[in-house]
């Protein structure tokens, strides 16, 4: 029994410090209004950077600027076709970051309910 309202103790998971450090490492490139503005575009279909600052009033250099360390960080790619280059988000890194969050935070349920949210993990089945 736990000494606050002699409710039973719960097991705490301990994360690792790798897991913790890259979380931190996220959470903070997501933490600044324009790089998560431009995640929450890009999650919409990919763009160039004249189609993001057209979109999101943003100036070239600032897009660029912010785009290049979501790059850096593996959450965007981007590729050239042609004279533009498109951005897109990485979408098996931003797996790898959801399962993290299942498995290290919910300790491998597949479903989450907060008070306005409900988010379960959709299993793509594996190779056959």
């Amino acid at each position: 029994m736990s000494a606050v309202r002699g409710t039973p103790r719960t097991t705490r998971t301990r994360f690792s410090p790798a897991y913790i450090a890259a979380a931190a490492h996220v959470l903070d490139i997501l933490s600044h209004e324009t790089r998560l503005a431009l995640v929450l575009h890009l999650v919409q279909g990919e763009a160039t950077v004249s189609e993001l600052c057209e979109e999101l009033g943003l100036a070239q250099s600032n897009a660029s600027h912010h785009l290049a360390i979501l790059r850096n960080a593996g959450l965007v790619t981007d590729e050239r076709n042609g004279q533009f280059v498109v951005y897109r988000v990485n979408v098996p890194a931003w797996r790898a970051l959801g399962d993290g969050f299942f498995d290290e935070l919910l300790a491998g349920r597949d479903e989450v309910r907060l008070q306005h949210f409900h988010i379960t993990r959709e299993r793509t089945p594996g190779p056959a």
